[in-house]
This record gives structure tokens, C-alpha cells and sequence, in this order.
């Protein structure tokens, strides 16, 4: 073993610089006193290792923050500064109203002008799911050019259609047709906001004119199959009253030539006038009877009375059994008349009924027609594009990473506090 004298000094020197991993004379009774001091701690930083290591540290202690906040405000701050195009917006307005429903509302204003009777209808909640549907996108793409629009060179990489992400199909259009229009209703007016945006404010203003010519002809569809269904029940109703008059017509015509009268009522009539002259013909022989019983009970003449008068009895009673015989008798006939005459009268009266309805169902569709009444025309914002809203964006995506990096740091602290 090598051993170097050292001088008092030089000893409480080492001593004191000494740490926890020194061994000393004093502190070991087995090292002597002009033995070597060992140190065992870690070499001294490189320059380069003195310049990392502060770097590494900064790292550790807001990465977190650097993920969550500042990388993403960075990336949407160079979008939207840098890269994002401009997108101009046309907006216009709307009701769905009938003719019943305006001239109620203008007799509501009239006697209460405070009151509103206004509200969303049906059809205009209709008419507002038709105006983003796949069936309008199918229109403005075939005859609107709603693809060259989305294409146009101006627009940037995300919003641009077709891209790398956004394929050229059917599905994908209709996607990306809900990024650029809106249809809104106010639940108390029933008044419906179309916006539309695009790359350039005479597309969104062509695009916002030919959705609404789309939902006029949307209305106009629909008055025609109101129409068509409130008239076509009213016809129907109408041909089968139809059925049943010409039915009950054939059925008198039919009894008509099977009796051999057209009205057995007038044939009874002439049948009883024709008993009553013969009635008073055997009155006037039976008192020619009396008077010649009176005068000359023997006389010849009285044989001849008898037999002239028997004749007109036997007439009499042959008239009486052909109107009120048991079989085929003008009774049965003038019953049987009656009955067709009166199914006849039900039946035309049916028909006019029938007829009447169907002018009112008429009327009443007439009256229900929907109109679609533009209140604020298509706009054209030459000026000012609406789109991108670069200060809100911003912020609120400030907000929301603030939020997401408070939340991820207090899980990182209860689960360092936890940890064993």
C-alpha cells in the first residue's frame, strides 16, 4: 500500500469537503492517519450534461401543459391565421302558411292586435328536415352545381370537397353539406333561418335561392296530394251513390217492363174510375129494376135489367180483384213501384249530398294551401366573411385545453399522492 504525508491543513480540508460517502481517520479507527481519503461521489457535469439537464427538467415539469394547451392553441392558431379561407354566408327567411290560417290570424290581429296565433306547424317542421336532407343535396348536386361550389380553389384543405378524407360519394357530400347549411325555427313565430356558407358569397347566395325554390316545390307537392286525397274521397263517394242510383233506375226500368205500365199508380186510377162508372151504370139499372118491380112486376123487361146489371156486377168485381188480388195484382205492382220510387229519391238525394261534399272537400283543400311567404330575402355579404370566427374559435379552444389540463393535473396529483 502506497502512503502520501499530508499535512494537518490539508487533512481538515478533506474532511470537511468530505460527504456522506467519505471515510475518514477520525471515523474509522482501523485507517491510520496519513492514509489516502477515498471519495465516492458521482463525477462532476460535463458542460454539455450542465446545459441538458435544466432542458430535461423544464420537459418534465410542463409537458403536461405543453400537450394540452400550448400545442394545440399553436397548430389552430397557424389554421386559422395562416391557412383557413375565408367563407362567406347567405342567410334568408321564411314561414309556411295556408290561406285558413292567414285569414284567422288576420281576424285574431284584428279584434286582439296583442294576440299571436302564429306557432310551428307540422309542415314547416317538414319542410325543415326536407331542407338538409339527402333529397335536397341530390337537387343542388345535379342541378346546382353543389360540387364545383365546395371544390373551388380558394377553399382550404379541410373544408374544400372532395379531399383525402372526404371521398367523392354520395355519403361523404351529404356530410359535408351539414358543415355549410343551417335551417333553424323559432318555436313561437314558426319562422324558419336558412344560412348557407361558402367560399364565396355569390355561391352561398345561389345555393340559399335554390333551396328555397326547392321547399316552394316541397309545398306545392304537398297541397297537390292533399288535394288529390281530399277530392278523390269526395269522388269516390260520389260514384258509389252513382252506382246505386243507376242500379235502383234499372231495377224500375226492369219492373216497368215486366208490369207493362210506367206508372201502376195512374193504371189503379183509371182501374177505379172505371169501377166507379160502373157503379153508378149499376145503380141507374137496379133502380130501373125497382120502378118496372113497382109498376109491372111481370114484364119482360125485367129479365133483361137483371142480367144487364148481373154483367155489371160481375165487372165490378173483376176490376177489384185485378187491383187488390193476391198475386200479380196493380196492388203488388203499386207497392213494389212505391219502393223503387222511394230507393230512387234516397239515392238521388245521396247523390246530391255526395256532390255538395265533394265541392266542400274541394274548398276546404282549396282553403288549406300552403304557401311558403319569404320574409328576408337571400343576403349577399360581399364584405365580410363570416366564417372563420378566428377570436371565438380561439377562445373557446383556449377554454376547453385549459379545462382538459386542469382536470388530467389533478388526476396526476391524487394519483402521485396515492402512489407508495
Amino acid at each position: 500500500m502506497n502512503e502520501t504525508s499530508l499535512a494537518p491543513s490539508d487533512e481538515k480540508a478533506l474532511t470537511a469537503e468530505a460527504g456522506p460517502g467519505t471515510v475518514t481517520a477520525e471515523e474509522h479507527p482501523l485507517v491510520e492517519q496519513n492514509t489516502v481519503v477515498i471519495d465516492l461521489q458521482a463525477p462532476p457535469l460535463s458542460a454539455e450534461d450542465e446545459f441538458l439537464e435544466p432542458r430535461a427538467g423544464f420537459w418534465r415539469r410542463h409537458r403536461l401543459f405543453i400537450v394540452t394547451v400550448a400545442l394545440p392553441m399553436a397548430i389552430a392558431a397557424t389554421f386559422l391565421l395562416l391557412v383557413a379561407a375565408p367563407r362567406y354566408s347567405s342567410t334568408a327567411s321564411f314561414i309556411v302558411r295556408s290561406i285558413d290560417q292567414s285569414a284567422t290570424q288576420d281576424a285574431l290581429a284584428s279584434l286582439a292586435p296583442g294576440l299571436d296565433s302564429g306557432g310551428a306547424s307540422d309542415e314547416t317542421y317538414a319542410i325543415n328536415t326536407y331542407l338538409t336532407s339527402r333529397d335536397v343535396v341530390e337537387e343542388l348536386a345535379k342541378n346546382d352545381n353543389l360540387r364545383a361550389i365546395l371544390s373551388r380553389p380558394q377553399g382550404d384543405f379541410v373544408f374544400r370537397y372532395p379531399t383525402f378524407w372526404l371521398p367523392d360519394n354520395k355519403e361523404f357530400l351529404y356530410r359535408r353539406f351539414q358543415w355549410s347549411a343551417t335551417a333553424d325555427i323559432d318555436e313561437e313565430s314558426g319562422i324558419t333561418t336558412l344560412e348557407v356558407n361558402a367560399f364565396s358569397p355569390e355561391d352561398a347566395q345561389a345555393l340559399v335561392r335554390a333551396m328555397l325554390r326547392y321547399a316552394e316545390a316541397l309545398v306545392n307537392r304537398m297541397n297537390e296530394r292533399f288535394y288529390q286525397s281530399q277530392v278523390a274521397v269526395a269522388e269516390r263517394y260520389v260514384s258509389d251513390t252513382q252506382k246505386e242510383l243507376d242500379a235502383t233506375e234499372a231495377e224500375l226500368k226492369a219492373f216497368r217492363s215486366r208490369s207493362g205500365s210506367v206508372d201502376p199508380s195512374l193504371v189503379a186510377q183509371s182501374e177505379l174510375n172505371v169501377i166507379q162508372g160502373l157503379s153508378t151504370q149499376l145503380a141507374q139499372v137496379e133502380a130501373s129494376i125497382a120502378q118496372q118491380l113497382k109498376l109491372a112486376p111481370t114484364t119482360p123487361a125485367l129479365a133483361s135489367l137483371r142480367a144487364q146489371a148481373q154483367s155489371y156486377r160481375d165487372e165490378i168485381e173483376k176490376r177489384k180483384f185485378e187491383i187488390a188480388g193476391p198475386e200479380w195484382s196493380e196492388a203488388v205492382k203499386l207497392q213494389t213501384y212505391d219502393q223503387l220510387t222511394l230507393q230512387r229519391a234516397l239515392a238521388v238525394q245521396a247523390l246530391a249530398d255526395a256532390v255538395a261534399q265533394k265541392d266542400l272537400a274541394r274548398f276546404d283543400a282549396e282553403r288549406q294551401h300552403l304557401y311558403v311567404q319569404i320574409i328576408l330575402q337571400p343576403s349577399l355579404a360581399l364584405d365580410w366573411p363570416r366564417y372563420p370566427q378566428t377570436t371565438f374559435d380561439l377562445l373557446f379552444l383556449l377554454a376547453t385545453c385549459l379545462g382538459v389540463f386542469l382536470v388530467l393535473r389533478k388526476l396526476r396529483d391524487i394519483a402521485a399522492e396515492h402512489r407508495p
